[in-house]
Parts: structure tokens; sequence; C-alpha cells
């Protein structure tokens, strides 16, 4: 169910980080990422007023409270790499940057997380997924440094799911989702606070209002929205899978919705990144299929023993 669950998942990322990267464009970046998070806390606060959650009893250290302030550096380099690469492209970078963490978090069991160490029959499946993004890439030397982002666009939330996964099962799922944005939306203040940006006359305080009352409900309240909704589903799935496994299934949602994304905005498709998409998706089924014959027989020993 969990493997099921990831794609769809991967699949509301890239809606949200299109969605997102609309609105900046219409009102700015740190204007977007305030509104973001205090929809998206406003939301998650009133699906606790309903649903109670009890914290469980146990020692939670400080840096399991970051995955909001992670978060907010998140959402400003997917902001940028959406615009600067388009979707399917910054998707592809976003998966080599978090697949990179992934595998360094499954193997180490970064967080108290269950170690899975990296297998030699991973490594088709990864090497097939490196080419598809290779062959999205183009002219990799004019896009260097929003390719840069774009890594960094997928390593971020790819600490931030982890964290915010491991705060889910000590405070519970929904409470921690509260406190990403919190923390978020904290980092946000300070960030504004810092930059001091022109919106104080009220010539521009007006001008930002009517920016984010014109870019209408779908982008002022979207990216909030499906925030809390990713948020929510990774805190439920990422403690019960591997890590490198749910980033190859959240990117196969993504990959096939950024392509989508691109040809509505467009109105053709890139055969270039639905070949690469079509390759990297290969190296998710083959690394799925190679994953499945080595725990077969472990499965079937277990079984035996548990019958004598």
């Amino acid at each position: 169910m969990y493997s099921a669950l990831a794609p769809l998942i991967g699949a509301v990322i890239t809606v949200m980080n299109d969605v997102n990267s609309r609105f900046s464009g219409l009102v700015g970046t740190l204007t977007s990422t305030l509104v973001i998070h205090i929809v998206g806390l406003a939301v998650v606060s009133a699906i606790l007023l309903v649903k109670r959650e009890n914290a469980r009893p146990v020692q939670t250290p400080f840096y399991y409270y970051l995955g909001g302030f992670v978060g907010v550096w998140t959402v400003f380099s997917s902001m940028y790499a959406f615009s600067a690469l388009g979707a399917s492209f910054a998707v592809a970078l976003g998966l080599l940057g978090q697949t990179l963490l992934s595998v360094a978090a499954d193997a180490t069991g970064f967080l108290g997380r269950k170690k899975y160490p990296l297998r030699a029959r991973s490594l088709p499946g990864i090497s097939m997924a490196i080419a598809g993004v290779a062959i999205m890439v183009g002219n990799w030397r004019s896009n260097a440094p929003a390719m840069l982002v774009g890594l960094a666009s997928g390593a971020l939330p790819g600490l931030t799911f982890i964290i915010n996964s491991e705060l889910g099962r000590r405070k519970g799922v929904f409470r921690s989702t509260r406190i990403n944005y919190i923390a978020g939306l904290l980092t946000t203040i300070l960030i504004i606070a810092a930059v001091r940006p022109p919106v104080t006359s009220l010539a521009r305080a007006v001008e930002a209002v009517r920016a984010a009352g014109a870019a209408g409900p779908f982008l002022v309240l979207g990216g909030g929205i499906t925030g809390v909704v990713v948020v929510t589903a990774v805190n439920y799935v990422f403690p019960r899978i591997a890590a490198f496994s749910a980033t190859l299934l959240l990117f196969s949602g993504q990959a096939v919705t950024g392509v989508v994304i691109d040809a509505i905005v467009t109105g053709a498709f890139d055969t270039r990144k639905i070949i690469g998409t079509t390759v990297l998706l290969a190296g998710l089924t083959v690394n799925s299929l190679l994953s499945k014959r080595e725990t077969a027989p472990a499965a079937r020993q277990d079984r035996a023993n548990s019958s004598s």
C-alpha cells in the first residue's frame, strides 16, 4: 500500500512546485513563501481541531524540529529550478539530489532509521535512472548554476521528509506537520526581517495585495494545501519503506506529471524529456524487480523456519 501511495505523492509534489513557482512569479518569492506557510499552518491547525493526536512520551532531540527550516530553502530552490529549467528537467535533477541523499541515509541509518545497505543488485537500476536524467539535461554548461540549485531542490526535501517522518513517529503525523509549518513560518519571517524587502511603503504593500488577489484562490491557497497533503502523506510513508525506494517511487509520479505539465505549458511534448523519463522509469522497474528477486529467497526461508 505504501509503495502504491508514493507515486501519487510524487505527482502532488510536482503540482505543488508548479503552483508555488507560478505564484512566486506574480507576488515575489518571499511573499509567496510567507503565504504558503500561513495557509499550510491554518489548514493543519484546522485538521487538528477535528482529529486529536496524542504525542508519545519519547525524548525528542532539537534537530527533529528543523524540518520546517529546511523546508523553506526547499521552497526557494524549487521555485528557482522550476522557473529556470522547466518542470520535467527540474524534477529530474531533484531526483538525482534526493537519490544521493536517500542512499546515504539508508546506508548509515540516518537519524535512527532502519539501515538498508546499498546492494550490488541496485546498481543497474540506479545507473539507468541517472542515464535518464542525463538524457534530459541537454546543454548542461549553460544551465550549470540552475542545475546546482535543482540538485539542492531534491536533496533538501529528502532531508525534510526524513526529519518530519521521524518526528511524526514521536509526536503524531499531523502534530509534526504543524510543527513543520510553524518552524517554516518563523524562518520565513526571520529571512524577511533580515533582507528587509522594500514593501514598507503603503503603495508597495497595496501592490503586493493586489497581485495576490489577481493570482486567484488556486494559486494563493494551492501551495499551502498541497504542502500539507505532501508532508502528512510522507510522514506516513517514509518510516515504513527504505528512503531510496521511497525516492524512486516518488519520482515516478513526479517525472510523469512534470512531462505532462511542460506539455500543457508549451503545447507540445519534448521528445528528449520523454525518452529520458522512459529510461529513468525503466531503471526504477529494473531496481524493483531485482530487489524482489533478492528478498524472495529470504522470505521463503523465514516461512520455512517458522513452519518448522
